[in-house]
């Protein structure tokens, strides 16, 4: 079962893993990132961030659905977790369950406006929650669990695109 889905370009560190673990008191993380998945010393590093007694499997967008329909996951509290809304949106599209999307951190850069602290989105970006959101899935916003999740909708009205 997949008790959240985290949106966050810097996939898994100390904060996510730690702080999310006492919320939401999963034990294993699967994600789902072609780039990650395909990259040997980021896979090393992403293990060493992950809290002892938790599984970690980092996949392909492809391959984290097959993952996470495999019959072996139900018994499991699974937190998902991809680096840009697009993978999140794809990664939706292959399975059946709709987790509440979280929000957290998307790094600036030039095409991109703040959207919440720690949060700058492109219009692509924008495109993907949209669709996401279009799905009936929920979408909060905040970098941890401690933070008052914050609306996208109300977020997104205030947007200059």
């Amino acid at each position: 079962m997949i008790v959240k889905m985290r949106i966050d370009d810097r996939l898994l560190h100390g904060q996510v893993a730690y702080s999310w673990k006492s919320a939401l008191s999963y034990n294993a993380i699967v994600i789902a990132s072609d780039e990650a998945a395909n990259d040997d010393v980021r896979k090393m590093a992403l293990k060493l961030c992950c809290p002892d007694g938790v599984k970690l499997a980092t996949r392909t967008i492809e391959e984290a659905a097959a993952l996470l329909k495999n019959p072996k996951l139900e018994p499991m509290r699974v937190f998902v977790i991809c680096a840009k809304p697009k993978d999140a949106y794809e990664l939706l599209e292959r399975i059946e369950e709709k987790p509440v999307v979280n929000v957290g951190g998307m790094q600036m850069a030039d095409d991109k406006v703040l959207l919440s602290p720690a949060v700058y989105v492109s219009k692509e970006d924008i495109e993907y929650l949209d669709k996401i959101q279009a799905k009936g899935i929920e979408l909060e916003v905040r970098q941890v669990p401690s933070e008052h999740a914050k609306d996208y909708s109300a977020l997104k009205s205030k947007l200059s695109l």
